[in-house]
């Protein structure tokens, strides 16, 4: 073997290996999710029933998800419109926790609004925001099978 062909052998062999690429870390105040719904523009309609093969993470029933991503990801979700994807992504815990605010020991909620306030309340205070990390489709309609 050639002086330059043994320096390539022992160059190919430092280099570093490609790592499998690892999951981010999820923050102390988040959750992952994996739940299957219906797009309809930026909003996941979540279905009621929990599919143990896919969904990851607490059970969610049926909710709206407000969906964030980034551009490659919300690509596919425009892709997706009006059929039933499977969607993983980053959520606030205190989001899903329906209990209020915990002070000490204390749980401290919103009540319901007291007629003659005249004030309606913003249907958008309630959609969660899910950081999404992929979209998968599972169906073309958004009638679960």
């Amino acid at each position: 073997m050639t002086p330059l062909a043994a320096m390539l052998v022992v160059l190919a062999l430092a280099a570093p290996q490609e790592a499998p690429q690892e999951k981010p870390k999820v923050p102390k105040d988040s959750v992952e999710l994996t739940v299957v719904g219906c797009l309809k523009g930026r909003v996941l309609k979540t279905i009621d029933e929990r599919r143990a093969d896919v969904e990851s993470g607490p059970y969610v029933g049926a909710r709206s998800f407000h969906l964030a991503s980034k551009k490659k990801v919300t690509d596919e979700i425009k892709r997706q419109q009006g059929h039933l994807v499977e969607v993983t992504g980053l959520v606030k815990r205190s989001s899903l926790d329906e209990k209020g605010i915990t002070v000490g020991r204390v749980a401290v909620g919103g009540g319901s609004p007291v007629a003659g306030t005249r004030s309606m309340p913003n249907p958008a205070d309630n959609v969660i925001v899910m950081d999404v990390s992929s979209v998968r489709l599972r169906s073309t309609s958004c009638t679960p099978q």
